[in-house]
């Protein structure tokens, strides 16, 4: 049996009757037995740090059961997934810190001959001499974790020379290893305040293995200490699928939800006036995740719509999102009249057979809205990609979301 807590939980936030040394125990290692707890906590204060610590969100605890399912034995606790995100920051903070002083010049000293970040250097050199080290109030990174700060300053002042010269992209690695002088590893604040300093989404920004959530629109997402703004970050910003499914708290205030399949088609519609200001428009990768779930179903109340590729992969992708959030999907773009007449790209016969029988499928049980395009594709085979279509859908695609909110 696994113990949670049983109401909401922030992302952080430490249970007041553990002491700093106490909270570094329960967040250096992701599992401890419970021979290991008792030994630090000692017998008769085991259980009560290990159920503030589940309160709170930090750890999950594992128990065996009797009989009637009650709870018996400590068997021993994991770190949770929100902790586990952020650990490496909350560690550095709670283990001591340089002097403030020392640091913040050598920061001021390292942005000096960056010019995007004069405004940043500016409010750090405002600092009065011999204050605690604390996040300046105006820092565009939207941390307050001195950490989290810290890092994003190191990686902003590498990468904005190297971006500036149109040097090759770096990757996620290599910066890290140039800026960071603890770690490697890019945790989930550093990268959500590296990407609000710098003004770009971290996926835009550096090559990365894993491609995660991006969006642009009124959407805040916090975690911890950081903040993520959709609505002004250029182009896009890019949010972890992973976290968004298990941390962090969303604030959105969009009046409906665009889900776009292509990325160039993406980067083209949040450029539209009106569309990224109220629409929180949103790419997955053009597949439907876990995370693209869990971010859409925080929306229950907003118009949902999708603009995919003319073909039946297109088609399924919509079908499996109505399934998994038992909601209606507004197909936009996918019209029968565009399919017959745009040009479509050429595919091997085998391809050809596998979408004819996807869309016949899909002609007999998939979207209401888009059986009639699934038919004549089960007919004839086809394959037609968004960018054939952006002069015909993109002038007007601002008009059709607006009836679409009039209907909803």
């Amino acid at each position: 049996m696994d113990l949670i807590s049983d109401a909401p939980t922030s992302a952080y936030a430490a249970p007041p009757e553990l002491t700093s040394r106490e909270l570094i125990f329960a967040l250096e290692t992701g599992r401890r037995d419970w021979s290991t707890v008792v030994a630090y906590f000692g017998e008769a204060r085991a259980w009560e740090a290990s159920i503030a610590l589940v309160r709170c969100g930090g750890v999950v605890l594992r128990c065996g059961t009797d009989d009637n399912l009650g709870v018996g034995m400590p068997l021993g606790w994991r770190r949770s997934h929100a902790w586990s995100l952020q650990h490496a920051d909350l560690l550095r903070d709670l283990r001591g810190r340089p002097d403030p002083d020392s640091l913040r010049a050598e920061l001021i000293q390292i942005m000096g001959p960056v010019p995007e970040l004069a405004t940043e250097r500016a409010a750090l050199a405002g600092c009065p001499t011999g204050a605690p080290l604390r996040v300046p109030a105006r820092s565009a990174t939207g941390t307050a974790a001195w950490s989290v700060y810290e890092n994003a300053i190191r990686a902003a002042a590498i990468w904005w020379p190297h971006h500036v010269a149109g040097a090759a992209k770096l990757t996620a690695n290599d910066l890290a290893g140039r800026a960071f002088r603890d770690s490697k590893a890019w945790t989930t604040e550093r990268e959500v305040a590296f990407s609000n300093l710098v003004g770009t989404g971290f996926d835009h920004a550096v090559d990365k293995a894993d491609t995660d959530l991006r969006v642009r629109g009124p959407l805040e997402w916090w975690l911890g200490s950081v903040a993520a703004d959709a609505s002004i970050t250029e182009p896009w910003i890019g949010l972890p699928a992973k976290g968004l499914y298990a941390a962090g708290d969303l604030r959105c205030h969009a009046i409906g939800v665009m889900i776009v399949e292509n990325a160039d088609t993406f980067e083209q519609v949040c450029k539209i006036p009106g569309i990224a200001k109220d629409w929180l428009c949103v790419w997955g990768k053009g597949y439907t995740s876990h995370g693209m779930v869990a971010l859409l179903s925080h929306f229950t109340s907003l118009p949902l719509a999708a603009w995919c590729d003319l073909d039946a992969d297109g088609i399924k992708i919509i079908d499996v999102l109505s399934h998994k959030l038992k909601r209606n999907i507004h197909p936009v773009g996918m019209d029968v009249r565009l399919w017959q007449s745009t040009p479509h790209r050429r595919q091997k016969s085998e391809q050809v057979r596998r979408d004819k029988q996807l869309a016949a499928q899909l002609a007999k049980n998939g979207p209401a809205s888009l059986r009639a395009l699934a038919g004549e594709i089960a007919l004839y085979g086809g394959s037609c990609e968004q960018q054939p279509i952006h002069e015909q859908v993109l002038p007007r695609l601002a008009d059709e979301l607006a009836r679409l909110v009039d209907r909803a």
